[in-house]
């Protein structure tokens, strides 16, 4: 399987127009939400245990830690990722319950990452938003789809007592 750019531009031009263009935007913005059976405190109680993440989200999580600063507050530096790539990211702000916004990036892009656990009669809404800039940023679209949906849905298993994600 070949990964140099002109294979990556054959297989977009293959693919059409539009897929060519997507790819090659220099911005991404996606949103993401799904209902939790907890109210916001126990959702971020869950959430912001950092070490727990390895045991309901092994795809992305298992490299997830702080390198440096105290826990949740602004300025710290917290490493996540999806396997293979891992990340220092900086977080930006943190007002638990409510939400935490972390920033970083590699391969020449950019990620901010706001993750929101909204009341609701019936538990909390947890919202997820991340914009991606750089070059090729819309080509993230499919891994970001794919991502999210493992990392949320196993978080709402997680939090509503289920058992961690299988390998």
């Amino acid at each position: 399987m070949r990964f140099g750019a002109r294979a990556v531009i054959q297989g977009l031009l293959a693919r059409g127009r539009r897929a060519c263009v997507d790819a090659c935007r220099w911005r991404l913005s996606v949103r993401g939400e799904l209902p939790l059976p907890v109210d916001a405190d126990a959702a971020w109680a869950a959430f912001a245990d950092l070490a727990a993440w390895r045991r309901w989200d092994w795809l992305g999580s298992a490299d997830a830690g702080w390198v440096t600063g105290s826990p949740w507050t602004p300025g710290s530096v917290l490493r996540l990722g999806h396997r293979p790539f891992t990340f220092d990211c900086t977080l930006m702000s943190a007002e638990p319950p409510g939400q935490v916004t972390w920033q970083g990036g590699g391969l020449g892009i950019r990620g901010r990452h706001t993750f929101r656990f909204e009341p609701r009669p019936d538990g909390c809404l947890m919202v997820s938003e991340e914009t991606f800039t750089g070059p090729g940023a819309g080509a993230l679209r499919p891994l970001v789809r794919r991502y999210w949906r493992h990392h949320m849905t196993a978080f709402r298993r997680w939090v509503a007592g289920g058992s961690a994600t299988s390998r």
